[in-house]
């Protein structure tokens, strides 16, 4: 249902791309890192990947939910010189009544190795 490119910096979460059926959020938007899903992602650096947030203790009570009700969530960070420059995501608003496989987690950590290796090569 969404799919986005944000960068990360100085507290702030910028969206760079987006495909979204709801038309929000949209490209050059800026939000608050920690009022966004992705700032588990910066500060642990890794893949998060979840079926169900309302199923996830206090995921409900995210600032985030309440605006935009998304269900899953799945969210790889772009890595360049050592640092998490943003992340690429992909949430719906339908619950995904299947965990992630082992072959998702792959391919969007694939994709965002992707953006990384580009974005290190303009820089």
């Amino acid at each position: 249902m969404m799919g986005i490119v944000s960068h990360i910096h100085c507290g702030d979460y910028d969206v760079i791309a987006v495909s979204s059926e709801t038309g929000i959020p949209e490209a050059g938007d800026s939000f608050a890192l920690e009022g966004v899903y992705c700032r588990e992602v910066f500060q642990k650096k890794r893949t998060v990947a979840i079926t169900e947030v309302d199923g996830v203790p206090g995921m409900s009570l995210h600032p985030l939910y309440s605006g935009i009700p998304c269900e899953f969530y799945i969210s790889a960070p772009i890595i360049v010189s050592g640092d998490v420059w943003g992340t690429l995501n992909f949430t719906s608003l339908e619950k995904r009544e299947i965990p992630f496989s082992e072959d998702d987690i792959l391919f969007i950590e694939a994709q965002a190795l992707r953006l990384s290796n580009e974005l290190a090569k303009s820089a």
